[in-house]
């Protein structure tokens, strides 16, 4: 009877445990599947793929990573080599239309952001990705208020 007991009491665990490994792959999927679904405003989320597949300039990098001496020195080299080449260069979108300003407002990047807002002008930093979303809609949206 106590074996019997025993016996019962381990498959009762073992059934147990594979109920949760079940739920536990089942908030994995789900996880994996709410990831894969659209985000706010209906755009995808951005893929972690590396920056060539986003269409990144160096700019682009710089701000996304909130590196302001890389920025300054990009900045610099342009403004000494090109004449309006800075406007043409805070101007250029990446696959997703995402400007240099914009990626550094999204990120929260505020020294980047007023670092490009000295070389811009109304229309560069009014520049709507391919979401709609110009640079300060999107640093609000992201709570980003500074």
């Amino acid at each position: 009877m106590i074996m019997e007991k025993q016996s019962s009491f381990k498959s009762g665990i073992m059934e147990k445990q594979k109920s949760l490994k079940g739920l536990m792959e089942k908030q994995k999927s789900f996880r994996i599947a709410m990831e894969r679904n659209l985000s706010f405003g209906g755009e995808r989320k951005k893929s972690k793929d590396s920056p060539g597949k986003r269409g990144d300039s160096p700019l682009h990098l710089a701000a996304r990573a909130g590196n302001l001496g890389k920025v300054k020195e990009i900045i610099q080299k342009f403004d000494n080599n090109i004449t309006n080449g800075i406007k043409d260069l805070l101007s250029k979108k990446n696959h997703e239309g995402e400007t240099p300003l914009y990626v550094a407002a999204e990120n929260g990047h505020t020294l980047v952001v007023g670092e490009f807002l000295k070389h811009s002008d109304a229309e560069i930093a009014s520049i709507p990705a391919n979401n709609g979303f110009d640079p300060f809609h999107v640093a609000a949206r992201q709570g980003h208020h500074g």
